[in-house]
């Protein structure tokens, strides 16, 4: 009998083969896409909006917003902080390599 395994993320079933080759991903296995968005991150650079690293990459925002969905998932960036635009008064998370230390 086999288990149901469901995404926290998205409340779908996914297949355990699905979810086994998910958490098996190694640095070596990232997306190009997933590349791209962890080098914006580069040594020195602060904390990063979604709309930073799509002007940094010169990726599209919506294809930014997936592979940093996928790396928040993955633990491998994290949200630390927000900071509110100017222009349009709404919030965006900010992003880092590493999470907030005490948080």
């Amino acid at each position: 009998m086999q288990t149901d395994i469901f995404s926290p993320r998205s409340g779908r079933r996914v297949a355990e083969t699905q979810s086994d080759a998910y958490h098996a991903l190694t640095v070596k296995d990232l997306t190009e896409g997933q590349k791209m968005v962890l080098d914006a991150f580069r040594a020195g650079r602060p904390p990063l909006t979604r709309e930073d690293i799509a002007s940094i990459t010169n990726l599209k925002l919506g294809s930014v917003c997936g592979r940093v969905r996928e790396l928040l998932d993955a633990k491998r960036l994290f949200v630390v902080g927000s900071r509110k635009d100017l222009a349009t008064q709404t919030s965006h998370q900010l992003l880092s390599t590493k999470p907030v230390v005490g948080a």
